[in-house]
């Protein structure tokens, strides 16, 4: 981009990289305390039952065991949808009772001494059920029965909306593609698996927690709500986190509340930290959806009519279904223009684990369907499927017809041709699939996400800049960091806003204690809404710098600039001060001062930015054994500006990898509510030497609205990705594949008969 900056826009290194490489950096495993007790949970075996008796008679003589933690004892736990407090917005995540819905649902807690203790413990323990009848399919759930999985019935949540006339859309159109399509459950798969938890209760009526969640301060408010004490009695702390995408937002599974819970009943500290098998079984997953959609377009190529039908499956407990939803609603609607469109959703439980938050929350599932669907009209229309979605996409000016808001970037044009023409789209597209049983085919998808929660709905962010009496920077956020690099992308906002050099400035670890209010790490949202808060914080510091240095310079404040750290009056610049200078006179040397600069801000972002991409794959097919291979993935992203360009060719490359994965490999399978595959000997996710050539573009827009032009990235880079693989897959063997993940099996099924449910 035009404008010169000084560290905005550099590939700097992240400033915890040392602690990374050397194992300094502590992560929540790695936490002892003195005297620290470990939990586990008692689970239940059966998918949907009524515990009727708990024997722990043989425990309470087990040396070394310390607490039980029973159904009736723990505290029960509301969850709100950002804390709009109706009815309509409640999730019941954590309301325990004694009915199990899921095999994997906690039934009790022990916390003992070891936990070589604590594991023998619940091996002692008998617990008696009513087993009730279980639904694991959602359609089945959806029907009137007399089985509830829970009091108000098995629809967690249904939203119908409308936009235009959608008949008069369908009678408009010339073609008309109608389909079903069917998506996955993925787990997240992080390097440190998802729930772990120390939980130390001080004599004083203080909890202080060590916990990896993505929300740091909306977690302090659901415990302090459970557990029946005031904010500022919850300490949360977040320790280096080993990845998260979706799978730590908010409450772990109620892992923090049992293990406050159990150490106020000790006096102890205590440690709970599931296993791999308990993350791959337990813990949230993507959401699995149907989606019915039918397109209608005339024949010129402008689409007309677009109806969608989603059933999602949330599992045993509502978590994220309404976010989750609302994200396929949005990125349905707003990605096209098309000026009738017909949603319908509903979110169902059934006794399967928990789904929930994942990256792209919704959006990958609904752009499996939707990018398919524009190929194949692409293809009956006889268009290049590049130059169809130019012809549509909604674009720069235009009006967000979920959001009612003007789009104020977009990079997409750029990201499909740039896309293109480092690709050889044409070239590959016009050279045929070749000979023999392996076949060559390309394809194409594009995404829209948005950057930060949903307008409306509550998404703060906050800041402090305290400058130094050296001219060194103490940078306050609550912005929690996964791995992603957040920390470092907001040092360098902080000090291109205050003309320091970028290693002057210190970023605080999250510690709800000293750090004030974020919305935490999701959405895409923090070098937006976090970048924002900084940099008005940094302004706000800046000011107040250059009033100080007015009176030492005798210059107006109105004339001042800082550069490299020295503040210089722009008409004369050799008038100036180093800012080390000036803040020793301010804080130490002028006794009639002796003031700390600190800058602030809080609030929200003016706007929820969408931020756009185009993905084109390359595969090889063997038609002998259904062998897919990625030849290559390019990606390209307008990001608005990126911050930090190695860290977002970071988020590209991670979101292809976990593109490929979902499309080819990554599915959990489920027999009667049970995991079958929950270790990574059977849960292929994608290994280094799997990855193919991946190519990064970089587009810069620049949205007005955020910090130096930016916008978000890392959720929406791998919205796309299967939809480009499985578009090409057809390019290469003419076979349309509708239902992720994409085995050899169902490959060689396709390839034997194309319209057994997979159709052509």
């Amino acid at each position: 981009m035009s404008d010169k900056l000084s560290v905005v826009g550099k590939s700097l290194k992240r400033i915890d990289a040392i602690d990374k490489v050397t194992g300094r950096a502590k992560y929540a495993t790695d936490l002892k305390m003195d005297g620290m007790l470990h939990a586990k949970l008692l689970r239940s075996p059966h998918p949907h039952a009524r515990v009727t008796n708990i024997d722990i008679t043989k425990v309470k003589s087990l040396p070394g065991v310390r607490a039980i933690a029973t159904i009736e004892e723990v505290p029960k736990v509301v969850q709100y949808w950002f804390f709009l407090r109706t009815e309509k917005k409640k999730k019941q995540m954590f309301i325990r009772d004694n009915v199990v819905r899921f095999i994997g649902d906690p039934v009790l807690a022990v916390a003992a001494d070891d936990e070589e203790t604590v594991s023998e413990a619940l091996s002692l323990i008998h617990v008696e059920y009513e087993q009730l009848p279980a639904l694991f399919d959602p359609f089945e759930a959806m029907k009137e029965n007399d089985v509830k999985i829970h009091e108000r019935g098995n629809i967690a949540f249904h939203v119908a909306k409308q936009f235009g006339d959608i008949e008069q859309g369908f009678m408009d159109a010339d073609i008309i593609i109608e389909n079903r399509y069917v998506t996955s459950k993925q787990k997240h798969a992080p390097l440190e698996p998802i729930g772990t938890c120390i939980a130390d209760f001080a004599p004083g009526g203080k909890f202080t927690v060590y916990s990896s969640t993505q929300l740091p301060h909306w977690s302090q408010m659901y415990l302090a709500g459970a557990l029946g004490v005031p904010n500022n009695r919850i300490r949360i702390i977040k320790p280096y986190t080993g990845g998260a995408f979706g799978g730590r937002c908010g409450l772990i599974h109620g892992l923090e509340v049992m293990c406050c819970y159990l150490s106020r009943k000790t006096g102890r500290p205590v440690r709970m930290s599931f296993t791999r098998e308990e993350d791959f079984t337990t813990t949230e997953t993507r959401h699995p959806m149907v989606i019915d959609m039918k397109t209608g377009v005339t024949r010129d190529g402008i689409l007309c009519a677009n109806s969608i039908k989603i059933v999602a499956d949330a599992g045993g407990y509502g978590t994220h279904y309404i976010g989750v939803i609302a994200d396929c609603l949005s990125t349905g609607v707003g990605l096209y223009r098309c000026p009738n469109v017909d949603f319908d959703a509903t979110a169902v439980y059934t006794n399967k684990s928990l789904a929930g938050a994942f990256r792209g929350y919704g959006n990958p599932q609904m752009n499996f369907a939707q990018e398919s669907q524009m190929d194949m009209i692409a293809d009956k229309l006889g268009m290049d499927p590049v130059e169809f979605r130019l012809k549509n996409y909604r674009g720069l000016g235009e009006i967000d017809p979920v959001f009612n808001d003007e789009i104020r970037s977009n990079g997409l044009k750029e990201c499909l041709e740039k896309g293109a023409g480092s690709f050889a789209w044409k070239e590959k597209r016009a050279r045929g699939n070749g000979e023999g049983t392996k076949k060559r085919g390309v394809g194409v998808a594009i995404m829209l996400h948005g950057t930060g929660a949903a307008k409306g709905l509550p998404d703060p962010a906050s800041a402090t800049v305290m400058i130094n009496a050296d001219g060194s920077v103490n940078l306050v956020t609550a912005a929690a960091d996964d791995g992603q690099g957040n920390r470092t992308v907001l040092a360098q906002i902080a000090a291109e806003e205050l003309g320091i050099g970028f290693e002057r400035i210190s970023v605080s670890d999250t510690d709800t204690d000293t750090t004030p209010l974020d919305g935490g790490t999701h959405g895409s949202r923090q070098t937006y809404c976090g970048g924002l808060a900084v940099k008005k914080a940094a302004a706000d510091a800046k000011k107040k710098l250059f009033l100080f240095a007015s009176r030492e310079l005798g210059v107006d404040e109105n004339q001042l600039e800082i550069k490299d750290g020295v503040i210089f009056d722009m008409k004369n610049p050799a008038t100036s001060v180093g800012l080390g200078d000036l803040m020793r006179k301010v804080q130490i040397e002028d006794m009639s001062v002796c003031e700390q600069v600190i800058g602030t801000a809080s609030g929200v972002a003016p706007a929820m930015p969408g931020y756009y991409g185009a993905n084109f794959a390359e595969v090889e097919v063997d038609t002998e054994t259904g062998e897919v291979q990625v030849l290559k993935l390019t990606a390209a992203y307008d990001v608005g500006r990126a911050i930090n360009p190695a860290n977002v060719e970071g988020q590209i490359t991670g979101g292809g990898v976990m593109g490929i994965g979902w499309a080819l490999n990554e599915e959990l399978l489920v027999k009667d509510g049970r995991i079958l595959n929950f270790n990574f000997t059977d849960y292929r996710i994608l290994r280094a030497s799997d990855v193919p050539e991946l190519e990064s573009i970089i587009v810069e827009s620049h949205e007005p609205t955020g910090p130096f032009g930016a916008k978000g990235v890392g959720e929406g880079s791998m919205v796309c990705v299967a939809s480009a693989i499985v578009n090409a897959i057809y390019n290469a063997i003419g076979v349309r594949m509708k239902e992720l993940c994409i085995t050899q099996e169902k490959i060689l099924e396709a390839l034997h008969d194309g319209e057994k449910g997979l159709g052509r």
